[in-house]
């Protein structure tokens, strides 16, 4: 393929998404990846994935060995391990945990069946641009040890969090470094439990400085007696490794005790709101690469597909009329984050939140149910967390003891709104970007708890 229409470097699931969809729609679409193509997919990740997501895309539900177990439920536990939060019937939760390995190769073989042309072993260096535009790229065939530069219309940098396309470009469009504080750093292990787990279909949450500070430990089935367990916390001084407060952890809860370790492997995620603009001249980020992510949890499968489908076919329409500049990409801006977009948006509030709760006001929350189940799935579907004015009355007579949590989660629940407004009214050019932005940057600042 001397010059395809699109090149999309990294074949994670919003890569092979992308491109999938812009083959499908007529474009010459080449795809980079510097693993070796059988291992493609293979990724360190929470391996979660709601069956919201499939239903909105329409791409497959898992199926066969792509599934590990299916989640319909999860335990939220808070610092003391007490007064559990168990959220239960609620669809938008509903899903799976997937071999991670084999849905992603199948997600690769949907792309090469539209028609996707895939160069494996390929590391990509950097765009290629001519004044402000990007026009190709540069990349070192692994296998021959030779290097090539190829032009295309349009470049997509679905290459994770390394964003090696986005990190290359300065532009006023494109966002530089990301602040520590909105990384976090991941270790999971999968292991082998001595028994079986009681309740398979329902995953683990655990919160609390003692596992995670500032962030949070999990535990997600893969099965009747194996699971996903891991530790994520936000970058920073002074919070130890993920690795050893994971360590820390199998030693404390009783149901890792003895645990035979299969794989372990940590990494990085974003886990704040996605990247003001997602598209500059000529080029245009998805996934990971583009902060498509839940700023809670740092999943970000699912938000990359449903953002990989809609960038395919603003691609084709921008190919189409010869605009291939930020003006003419910027559907993909006002589609994505107007929609999808804003809940990611809103749950950095969120986060911010439960990073700034003391352990002892988060148990005494979660003892006087100042939190609940109903809040979580609101809070999740971008809407806040829903305190009408009985809610307060009757959080108020519950937690009269801890104002300060009270006002916090008050204070939350107004600027997750705001956010969420903001983003419904993104603007519809790049004229209005810095304005918008400024606002929105405005609102997050305004979400230091710590004050209160």
């Amino acid at each position: 393929m001397k010059r395809p229409d699109v090149v999309v470097v990294g074949a994670g699931s919003a890569g092979c998404v992308t491109a999938r969809r812009c083959a499908e729609l007529g474009l010459r679409t080449l795809l980079l990846d510097r693993k070796e193509k059988p291992a493609i997919g293979d990724k360190v990740c929470g391996d979660e994935i709601s069956r919201s997501h499939f239903d909105a895309t329409g791409i497959d539900y898992p199926s066969g060995g792509e599934v590990s177990t299916s989640i319909s439920g999860a335990d939220v536990y808070p610092p003391s391990m007490e007064n559990i939060l168990q959220v239960r019937g609620w669809t938008e939760f509903d899903g799976w945990t997937v071999d991670r390995s084999a849905f992603g190769q199948r997600l690769l073989r949907e792309a090469i069946s539209a028609g996707v042309q895939l160069n494996d072993r390929a590391h990509v260096g950097g765009p290629i641009t001519r004044d402000e535009q990007v026009i190709g790229v540069e990349y070192r065939d692994m296998s021959t040890k030779t290097e090539h530069k190829v032009s295309a219309k349009l470049v997509i940098d679905a290459s994770g969090f390394a964003g090696v396309i986005r990190n290359k470009i300065e532009n006023e469009l494109v966002e530089g470094e990301i602040a520590k504080e909105d990384i976090a750093l991941c270790y999971r292990e999968i292991v082998q439990l001595k028994m079986p787990l009681a309740e398979p279909e329902v995953a683990r949450v655990f919160l609390g400085g003692q596992i995670a500070p500032k962030g949070y430990g999990w535990i997600f089935p893969k099965g009747p007696q194996q699971v996903n367990v891991g530790v994520g916390i936000t970058g920073g001084e002074g919070r130890g490794s993920p690795k050893a407060l994971l360590g820390l952890f199998k030693e404390t809860y009783p149901l890792l005790f003895d645990c035979t370790v299969k794989d372990s492997r940590g990494g990085a995620v974003p886990v704040r709101r996605p990247l003001k603009s997602l598209v500059s001249h000529g080029v245009a980020f998805v996934g990971d690469a583009a902060l498509q992510v839940n700023p809670i949890h740092g999943g970000g499968i699912g938000a990359g597909m449903r953002a990989g489908i809609v960038l395919g076919e603003v691609a084709r329409e921008a190919i189409a009329r010869r605009d291939l500049t930020a003006r003419g990409l910027w559907p993909y801006n006002t589609r994505f984050l107007s929609s999808f977009g804003r809940r990611l948006a809103s749950l950095e509030i969120f986060r911010r939140l439960l990073q700034a709760v003391r352990d002892e006001d988060m148990d005494y929350g979660f003892e006087k149910r100042l939190l609940e189940a109903g809040d979580l799935m609101a809070a999740n579907k971008g809407e806040g967390l829903s305190l009408s004015a009985v809610d307060k009355l009757r959080r108020v007579k519950r937690g009269a003891g801890r104002m300060r949590l009270l006002l916090s989660l008050q204070k939350a629940s107004g600027l997750m709104k705001k956010i969420d407004k903001a983003y419904s009214e993104y603007p519809r050019s790049p004229d209005g970007l810095d304005e918008w932005n400024n606002s929105v940057v405005s609102m997050v600042e305004q979400a230091s708890f710590e004050r209160l």
